[in-house]
C-alpha cells in the first residue's frame, strides 16, 4: 500500500507531479526553491493533466494571478527526487 500526499486525494508520494508558481521579480535569485512561502504548489498524480495546466498558464488552478507576471515549473517526483520538466515564465 502506497502512502498519498497529506490534502491531495489519490497522489503518489513515489511518483507525481507538480506544478509551482510563483510572481515573477527579475531580482529574486533563486526560482527553484519549491519550499518556499511564496510558491503556490498543485499535485497531479499524472503528465497529461499536468502539463496541460502548465500550458494553459495554470490560471484554472491558480485564478487569483490571472495577469500577474509569474514563474511556472513543472516538476516530476520520483521516489523524493525532483526532477525539472517544464519551466517558463508567463508576462
Amino acid at each position: 500500500m502506497n502512502a498519498t500526499i497529506e490534502n491531495e486525494n489519490n497522489i503518489d508520494i513515489d511518483d507525481y507531479f507538480l506544478l509551482a508558481i510563483r510572481n515573477w521579480n527579475d531580482q529574486t535569485e533563486d526560482y527553484t526553491a519549491i519550499g518556499d512561502s511564496a510558491t503556490s504548489i498543485k499535485y497531479f498524480d499524472n503528465y497529461v493533466d499536468a502539463e496541460f495546466a502548465f500550458q494553459n498558464g495554470a490560471v484554472s488552478v491558480f485564478p487569483e494571478l490571472k495577469g500577474k507576471d509569474i514563474k511556472l515549473d513543472l516538476i516530476h517526483v520520483r521516489y523524493g527526487i525532483n526532477r525539472l520538466v517544464l519551466s517558463r515564465i508567463v508576462f
